[in-house]
This record gives C-alpha cells, structure tokens and sequence, in this order.
C-alpha cells in the first residue's frame, strides 16, 4: 500500500512537471514569436528545463512506439547504410536506429538538446549535429538511406512547416527512404494545437521532388483514454 502511494505520488509529480513545461513552452513560444529569430523558443525550452527532461513537453526518453513500430517492420537488407534523424530532440529515435544497424546523423536546432543527447548515450557512434532543420549543411545533400521526422514537423507553424517539408528530400540519396511520422488531421478537421497535426495536403509536394509515395497510413493511438488520429508517411527516391 505504501509503496502504491509512493508510485501515484510520483506520477503526479512528473505530470505536473510537465503541465509545468507545457506552460513554459506556449510562453517562450509567444515571446520569441515577434523576434528576428522566432525559433530560437526551442533551444530556450531545452536550457530552461535545466536538465529535467519531464519539463520539456516533447521529451520522454524512449523512443516513440510509431516509429520503433515502423522500423521493427522493415527487413533487415533496408537496416544498414546511413540515417538522418530529425530534430533528435534527447536522443531516443536516433538511438533506435543505431541499434537496428544504421550509422546515424542526429541533429537538432537546439545546442542544449544535442549536447544532452550525446551525454545521455556516450556508448554510441552517433554523430550529433546542430543546425536548422530549413537551413541545412551541404555535406548532407542526398546523402542517406533513410531519413526519420517523427513529431517535428507538428510543433511547426508556417511559414517554417512548408519550408520544413520541402527541405526534407533533400537528404535522400537515390534509393533512399523519408519517413514522416506525427498526429494528423484531415483538412476540415480542427487543428486543435499545440501540436498542430499534420494534413495530408501538405505532402504532395514530395511528388515534385521526384519522391514516391510507398505507404500512407493513417491510424489512432491512446492518449489518457482518448484516440489521437496518427499518419505515417513513408516514400522513396527512385535509384539513379
């Protein structure tokens, strides 16, 4: 019975952590909202939590289960070659793909979130980087076999999340795979934000890169008791 207590006292205490960091995030949101630099809010959100993860509304330290299912599916002749982790956050999605056979890339926009990230997993040959996710470096230009956005794109607004979209391609090699995970929506559903789900609309562009839709699915997850519609968009890069 004591020990039962301890558990919900716990539990109680990280939810209110993170209601707390959710109110921190839609804070700094708005204030660097009218600034030159209005994303500069996330690597505010990371240095703020000062090391308190439950504080920072998106990070959980595990891997999230829509991807990790995803990538438990793919055969094993597609778990080698090179991966891009997008906006890694702490660290978990990239990790995931290092232990099914990948050399990863993990970046994010926050220097707090990636130096975090690479502490918390010293034991892996990852290589962390810093850098915009709409401004990247040139020496990843169509360089990897598969490229994984899994809840970036949805803690963006436009103008960024257009940009952010049309940007993604450009780290798939010929051959290569773009994986995009997160809440969707359908385009006369309300956006319900923050997060802003993602509509499938937004994704036709890929077509005019020269990707190839391979799978669109679209499915529901439990959220405390309730069904948050999903989608899962996986695409390819014919071979040259």
């Amino acid at each position: 019975m004591g020990t039962e207590g301890v558990s919900r006292d716990t539990d109680q205490s990280h939810e209110d952590l993170k209601q707390q960091g959710r109110m921190r995030a839609d804070a700094l949101r708005m204030e660097f909202g009218d600034t030159d630099d209005p994303l500069a809010w996330f690597e505010a959100c990371y240095d703020n939590a000062e090391g308190q993860s439950a504080l920072v509304p998106w990070a959980h330290e595990i891997a999230r289960p829509e991807f990790v299912e995803w990538l438990k599916r793919l055969p094993a002749e597609r778990r080698r070659g090179r991966a891009l982790d997008v906006g890694c956050g702490l660290g978990d999605n990239a990790v995931e793909l290092a232990k099914a056979g990948f050399d990863v890339t993990a970046f994010d926009i926050s220097q707090t979130a990636v130096q975090w990230a690479a502490q918390r997993f010293p034991e892996y040959k990852i290589d962390w980087r810093t850098f915009d996710l709409i401004d990247p470096l040139d020496d990843l230009e169509a360089a990897f076999d598969l490229v994984n956005e899994t809840y970036t794109l949805q803690i963006l607004e436009p103008p960024y999340r257009d940009q952010a979209i049309r940007t993604l391609p450009r780290f798939v090699k010929p051959g290569g795979t773009l994986l995009i995970v997160g809440r969707g929506r359908l385009a006369h559903e309300e956006p319900n934000p923050p997060p802003w789900p993602i509509v499938p609309e937004e994704f036709e562009c890929l077509v005019e890169t020269g990707l190839q839709l391979v799978a669109f699915e679209d499915f529901y997850t439990d959220r405390k008791g309730q069904p948050v519609r999903h989608f899962r968009i996986e695409c390819r890069r014919p071979p040259s």
